[in-house]
């Protein structure tokens, strides 16, 4: 299997872009541009937006685990545009939308947090309606959560806000979810196994694949998008 370096170096050298022009792209200086190309580092807070920019797979270049490919709609979650809250007194402009929320209820990246989704309180987030046509999302099935813990890091940082597409509940091998597991709300990359069990994984390396069975975890949905809290 190739190294993080190695996988980098290629998708720059594909993409035709200079180091400056890609730390221009992702918004970061190209000294850690160069780290991350030399080997001096092996993860950026800014990994998303940089897998975004060489048009790769951010599994296989954050793990090697997929064949590298161009990628219009390249990860489960991943940068697409500025999101405001509001309330019910703050116009909306023609291009957004309202979905609401969840601020209060935590999903787990981690050990994960046990709650009802349901603990709705009224906060909304605006999203554009042109990027949810993109990605084919109907408003109505899309909510927003926010994220905590480790286990998800470098893709999903903690206090992460993820939205999740409740319509898309069906498995498909490498994608990430949001899941009830029990009581705990969480988001895990899934796969499915013979004999009805599901594979949890974590981006993480540092924590452990689990194996259950499908009906130990309730589907809440996909996440197709998220905004990160940088230190």
């Amino acid at each position: 299997m190739t190294s993080f370096t190695d996988r980098i170096n290629l998708a720059l050298k594909k993409s035709g872009m200079s180091q400056h022009q890609l730390a221009e792209k992702v918004k970061i200086s190209q000294p850690a541009i160069q780290k991350l190309l030399s080997g001096k580092s092996s993860t950026s807070r800014k990994i998303v937006e940089i897998a975004s920019a060489l048009n790769v797979d951010l599994l296989w270049l954050t793990k090697g685990i997929q064949e590298a490919k161009v990628s219009h709609n390249q990860s489960n979650a991943t940068m697409l545009g500025a999101i405001d809250e509001w309330d019910s007194k703050t116009p909306l402009d023609d291009d957004e939308v309202e979905v609401p929320f969840y601020k209060d209820v935590r999903l787990a990246a981690g050990d994960g947090f046990a709650d009802d989704i349901e603990d709705y309180n009224g906060y909304k987030l605006r999203l554009s309606k042109s990027t949810m046509r993109k990605y084919g999302i109907d408003k109505d099935c899309a909510v927003c959560l926010t994220v905590y813990g480790d286990s998800m890091e470098p893709v999903f940082t903690d206090g992460s806000t993820v939205g999740i597409d409740q319509a898309d509940t069906n498995i498909r091998d490498g994608k990430i979810y949001a899941i009830n597991h029990d009581g705990l709300l969480r988001i895990k990359i899934l796969e499915r196994l013979p004999g009805n069990q599901v594979k949890i994984r974590s981006y993480n390396p540092g924590y452990e694949d689990e194996i259950v069975s499908q009906d130990e975890i309730t589907i809440l949905g996909r996440v197709w998008w998220q905004s990160s809290i940088l230190d």
